[in-house]
C-alpha cells in the first residue's frame, strides 16, 4: 500500500509540475492579451471598444471575413483532393501506392512560407511559368491575391484530410460491406449508406484541422496575399505598431480568431461524436482491383496531386544554385553565390534554427513523455483537464500565442522577451502536441500490471517507469521528436513575434529576403531548411520503418 501511495505521490508531483508550466506558457498569456484587449489605449479604463471595431468597422470586418473565406476555401479543396486520394491509394490496387502516400505527406512538415516563394518562382511577375506563358503569348493566372493564398493552403494541407480519411477507411470491417453487397445493394448503395458513415467523421476532423492550420497561416498571406489581408497577419501589425504602447487591438483580433478556431472545434466534437461509429476492424477492408482504365485515371490522379504539391519546392532547390540579381533568376546559369551567403556570410540563423529546435526538442520530449503518462494512467478530472490544456496550443495561431508570450513577459519579475528562452518555451508548447499523441498511441498497448509488478518488486516509480515502459514507447517518442524538430525548423509564426536580431533564424531570413525581393538567398536558405527536414524523415522510415506522419 505504501509503495501504492508513493507512486501516486510521485506522478502527482509531476501532474502539478505539468501543470504549472502550461498555465504559465498557455492559460495565463492568453488571459493576459485577452485581458488587454479590454483596457482603452487612450483612457486605461474597461472598454469593449476593441471588440465593437472589428465588427464595425469595415476594414477589420473584412479582415475576418477573408480569414474565414480563404480557410473555407482551402477546406473544400483539400477535402475534395484528400478524400478521393485515400480512396485510390487505401482501398484499391494502385502502382506504388505506398510510394504515392508516403510522398503524398511530405507537404505537411515543408514550410508553407517556402511554399508561397515556390509558387513566386513559378507564377509571379518573373517566374519561370509567367515568361514561358508570355513568349508564347499567352496570360498565366495571378498566384497574387486570394487564389494564390487558397492554393497554397490546399496543396500543403490536404494530407490531413488524407492521413484521417485512410485510417478511417483501414477501421471499415469488410463483414458489413459484405453483408450489404450480399443483399443485393449496389457498389454505390454500400458506399453510401456503409463506408462514408464510417469515413464521415475522419473527413470533419481533417477538414478542421484544414481549416485551423489555415485561418492561423501567417506567412502565406503575407507574401503572397498582398492587400487582402487577414486576421492573423493583422495582428501581428497592431501588435508591432503597438510595441510602446497598449497592445490591445492586437489582443482583441487574437481572441476572435481564437475564439473562431475554437468554436469550430467544439461544433465539430459534438458533431463527430454523434455521428461516431465503433468498429472492430476484424477483418479489415480488401483491396481491391481496378479496370486498367480505371487504374491509369486514378494512378494519374495521385501521381499529379503530389507533383504539382511537390514540384515548387524541387524548383526552390534549382533556384538556390541559380544566379541571380534580386527577384531576377537567371535559370541555367549555375552558381554557388547564394549558398555562400547562408553557409559562409551568414551562417548564425542556421545554427540558431538548430540550437532553438534540438533544445525545444529535448525538453519536449521528457515533459511529453510525462503528459503522456498521466492523460493514459490517471483517467478522470485530471489526465482530461491536462490532456486538454496540452492540446491548447494546436488552435492557437502561433503569431498569437508568440503576441501573448511576448506581451506577458515583457515586464515584472520575470523578464523573457528578447531573449533566445522565450523562442524555445513558444517552440516546445506548440510543437510538444505532437509528442503526446504519438508516444500516448503506444503508452495503451502497455498493461499497466507490467509497471506495477515492477514496483511491487522495489524498484521506485520513476525507475520502473523509465526501464519498462520507456523502452516500449521509444519508437514513439524517437518519431514525435523528429516530427517537433522538422516542425520547429520549419515554424514562421511566433518565431517572426518574438525574435530578436542576433537570434535570426533561417525562417525569418526567408521571409526577410522573399519581403525584399532577393529570391536568391532566400532560395538558400529555403533549401537548406527543406534539406533539414526531409532527411530526418528519410532517416527515420529508413532504419526503423516508420512514416512519422501516420502516427498523429
Amino acid at each position: 500500500m505504501n509503495r501504492f501511495n508513493r507512486l501516486f505521490s510521485v506522478w502527482n508531483m509531476v501532474f502539478l509540475a505539468a501543470i504549472i508550466v502550461l498555465v504559465l506558457l498557455v492559460v495565463y498569456p492568453m488571459y493576459s492579451i485577452f485581458q488587454a484587449s479590454l483596457i482603452s489605449a487612450d483612457t486605461g479604463e474597461f472598454t469593449w471598444d476593441n471588440y465593437l471595431s472589428i465588427f464595425t468597422t469595415r476594414f477589420y470586418r473584412r479582415c475576418l471575413w477573408n480569414s474565414i473565406f480563404l480557410s473555407g476555401l482551402a477546406t473544400v479543396f483539400s477535402v475534395i483532393i484528400g478524400v478521393p486520394f485515400a480512396f485510390f491509394t487505401t482501398r484499391y490496387k494502385l502502382p506504388h501506392a505506398g510510394l504515392l502516400k508516403t510522398l503524398g505527406t511530405l507537404p505537411l512538415i515543408l514550410p508553407t512560407f517556402i511554399g508561397a516563394e515556390a509558387w513566386l518562382l513559378l507564377l509571379g511577375r518573373n517566374g519561370i511559368l509567367t515568361q514561358l506563358f508570355h513568349s508564347i503569348g499567352l496570360n498565366t493566372p495571378s498566384i497574387y491575391g486570394w487564389q494564390g493564398v487558397v492554393l497554397v493552403y490546399t496543396l500543403q494541407f490536404f494530407p490531413f484530410v488524407f492521413l484521417m480519411v485512410s485510417a478511417a477507411i483501414n477501421s471499415v470491417d469488410r463483414s458489413l460491406e459484405e453483408s450489404a453487397r450480399n443483399l443485393g445493394a449496389s457498389p454505390w448503395r454500400v458506399f453510401r449508406t456503409v463506408t462514408l458513415p464510417v469515413v464521415t467523421p475522419a473527413i470533419a476532423s481533417g477538414a478542421l484541422i484544414v481549416f485551423c492550420m489555415s485561418i492561423e497561416n501567417f506567412g502565406v498571406p503575407t507574401i503572397i496575399g498582398n492587400d487582402y489581408k487577414v486576421l492573423a497577419e493583422q495582428a501581428y501589425s497592431e501588435f508591432v505598431s503597438e510595441m510602446g504602447g497598449n497592445p490591445s487591438m492586437a489582443g482583441a483580433l487574437s481572441t476572435v480568431l481564437v475564439m473562431v478556431t475554437l468554436l469550430l472545434t467544439v461544433l465539430q466534437k459534438l458533431w463527430v461524436e454523434r455521428k461516431n461509429y465503433a468498429m472492430s476492424s476484424l477483418r479489415p477492408p480488401e483491396i481491391q482491383p481496378l479496370s486498367p482504365w480505371r487504374t491509369r485515371l486514378a494512378w494519374l490522379f495521385c501521381a499529379g496531386v503530389v507533383f504539382v504539391s511537390l514540384a515548387p519546392f524541387a524548383v526552390v532547390l534549382v533556384a538556390a544554385v541559380t544566379k541571380t540579381s534580386g527577384p531576377v533568376m537567371y535559370y541555367g546559369q549555375f552558381s554557388l553565390d547564394n549558398l555562400a551567403v547562408a553557409l559562409q556570410a551568414a551562417p548564425r540563423p542556421i545554427l540558431n534554427s538548430f540550437f532553438l529546435a534540438t533544445t525545444a526538442t529535448v525538453i519536449g520530449m521528457f515533459f511529453g513523455m510525462a503528459v503522456s503518462y498521466i492523460v493514459v494512467r490517471r483517467r478522470g478530472v485530471a489526465g482530461y483537464t491536462l490532456d486538454l490544456i496540452m492540446m491548447l496550443p494546436l488552435v492557437i495561431a502561433g503569431s498569437v500565442l508568440g503576441i501573448a508570450l511576448a506581451a506577458t513577459y515583457n515586464k515584472g519579475p520575470v523578464v523573457l522577451t528578447g531573449t533566445w528562452v522565450i523562442l524555445v518555451l513558444a517552440y516546445f508548447v506548440r510543437k510538444t502536441p505532437f509528442s503526446v499523441k504519438t508516444t500516448s498511441a503506444l503508452l495503451h498497448q502497455i498493461d499497466a500490471s507490467v509497471e506495477e509488478a515492477s514496483v511491487n518488486l522495489g524498484v521506485p516509480p520513476l525507475l520502473s517507469f523509465m526501464k519498462v515502459v520507456v523502452p516500449v514507447m521509444l519508437p514513439g517518442i524517437i518519431s514525435g521528436a523528429i516530427i517537433m524538430w522538422v516542425t520547429t525548423l520549419a515554424e514562421l509564426s511566433s518565431t517572426i513575434v518574438l525574435y530578436y536580431g542576433p537570434w535570426s533564424t533561417m525562417t525569418v531570413q526567408v521571409f526577410q529576403y522573399i519581403g525584399s525581393g532577393d529570391f536568391g538567398p532566400a532560395s538558400a536558405y529555403g533549401a537548406i531548411l527543406i534539406l533539414s527536414v526531409i532527411v530526418p524523415l528519410f532517416l527515420l522510415n529508413r532504419f526503423l520503418g516508420r512514416d512519422p506522419m501516420q502516427s498523429l
